[in-house]
């Protein structure tokens, strides 16, 4: 288990990693093992993850290394001066000209969420399309909010479902192509900026030489 932890960012306060699609964030009722276990084992110290992504979501996740800065990154969160820009191949060719969705977000079931005019909480999320080919689109998505299932509903709701989406799709056979490609956040005290990439999992690279191949076509 230890191979699945790529480290982007670590000082002594902060641990960037880069998380696998397949494995919790944080430790469920059950005994298996999270990719917070995982960290705290290298790390040789408890840590608390500062966010969360789904099991089947890839990409960056920032852990406190001690009670220091607990509250200064919570509050970057609860500030929205965190920036994080996510990548997603969708079904469809994106209609660029959407750049932004808002809608509310209601529970429907235990783990299942929907877009609803008018229950639940408010949700914002704008898009850039990055390319399109054969029936897909590479798109980027900024959250300006953290709802569960966030980006997932918002693609659904314009139409274009990401593909490998079991949740809200009938995609059971493809992975999940939604991955958090980069952070944006500045150190406690402005001691600097921090701009963190991460590249998308293996089972991205079919996908994405579809969209190289269109180009050198």
């Amino acid at each position: 288990m230890k191979n699945l932890l790529k480290i982007v960012y670590e000082d002594e306060d902060l641990l960037v990693a880069n998380k696998p699609p397949g494995i919790l964030v944080d430790r469920s009722v059950s005994e298996e093992m999270s990719f917070s276990d995982l960290v705290a084992s290298y790390a040789q110290r408890s840590v608390r993850s500062l966010h969360r992504l789904d099991r089947d979501t890839s990409g960056l996740v920032m852990f406190a290394l001690n009670a220091k800065w607990n509250r200064y990154f919570s509050e970057l969160f609860e500030k929205k001066r965190v920036r994080k820009a996510y990548w997603a191949i969708v079904k469809g060719d994106w209609d660029g000209r959407i750049t932004k969705i808002e809608t509310n977000i209601a529970p429907v079931s235990a783990g299942r969420f929907r877009c609803h005019p008018t229950e639940g909480k408010s949700a914002v999320t704008t898009f850039r399309k990055v390319d399109s080919t054969d029936g897909y689109s590479w798109i980027q998505a900024l959250p300006k909010t953290g709802r569960t299932h966030q980006i997932r509903l918002h693609c659904l709701e314009t139409g274009y479902p990401i593909v490998g989406d079991r949740f809200y799709s009938s995609d059971s056979h493809n992975p999940l192509l939604l991955h958090a490609q980069s952070l944006d956040f500045e150190l406690p005290s402005g001691a600097r900026r921090l701009s963190l990439t991460a590249d998308p999992p293996g089972s991205w690279n079919p996908w994405l030489e579809l969209f190289e191949t269109r180009k050198n076509s």
